[in-house]
């Protein structure tokens, strides 16, 4: 279990990621705080990327998708992110990791989510290619606010 703070936030945000985990661990750290310029770094910049949130239709492009976690982290509140069950495939120059997000607002756990994360190694060092989530539990046991993720 991973609990990913603004702490370690790089300074210069022009990082060549050396790992899958590397850009990962940034990933959950742009997303907890809100950073947009460490999300933006996290990203491959092609129009191969893409990227679904829960219950939302699918992103394709790096600005469309920067545009979508922008207006993300506009309406979103504090929120606390746990990434548990790991399971990683890597091969050379791909990565995939599955993981279970918990966000957390307060004490209080709002959402559980499935995440595919994709990555691979570029010129610029390892980018997020793909991000697909979705909620584990159906609109009836849990109310998400779509502004979380």
């Amino acid at each position: 279990m991973e609990n990913f703070d603004d702490n370690n936030q790089a300074k210069d945000l022009k990082i060549a990621f050396t790992d899958s985990l590397q850009v990962e661990e940034s990933f959950y750290q742009a997303f907890q705080s809100c950073n947009i310029e460490l999300m933006k770094d996290v990203w491959d910049q092609t129009d191969e990327v893409i990227c679904i949130h829960p219950s939302a239709t699918r992103i394709y492009s790096y600005e469309l998708i920067i545009a979508s976690w922008k207006q993300i982290f506009a309406g979103q509140e504090a929120v606390s992110i746990l990434v548990n069950e790991p399971v990683y495939k890597i091969k050379q120059d791909t990565a995939i990791h599955y993981v279970k997000e918990e966000l957390y607002l307060g004490d209080s756990n709002v959402a559980s989510i499935l995440a595919t994360n994709i990555y691979q190694q570029t010129d610029h060092g390892w980018k997020m290619i793909a991000h697909h989530a979705s909620s584990t539990h159906s609109e009836s046991e849990v109310k998400i606010n779509p502004n979380l993720h």
